[in-house]
């Protein structure tokens, strides 16, 4: 899952919950002015396409390559591997 950053108006936002494979962050919701607001959120790159279909500003901040990477990171300074173990 890549995390997104999604601009839209309410309306817009509203009809969200409908995507499958979104997981919108509500906290994150800020308005923009002009009844346009953003929105973080989790999904598959895949979804962009349907997101921007419904008149959504979708901004991808981290891959889902670039969140597995960190991933692995954090995990290996948390819990380094080694032969003894």
């Amino acid at each position: 899952m890549a995390l997104l950053q999604i601009d839209a108006t309410s309306e817009v936002l509203t009809g969200l919950s409908e995507v499958e494979e979104l997981y919108v962050v509500k906290p994150s919701l800020e308005s923009l002015g002009a009844d346009r607001y953003r929105v973080g959120g989790y999904a598959a790159e895949s979804v962009i396409p349907d997101l921007e279909a419904r008149g959504c500003v979708v901004t991808v901040m981290m891959s889902t390559d670039a969140i597995e990477r960190f991933n692995r990171q954090v995990e290996d300074s948390i819990a380094p591997s080694s032969p003894d173990v």
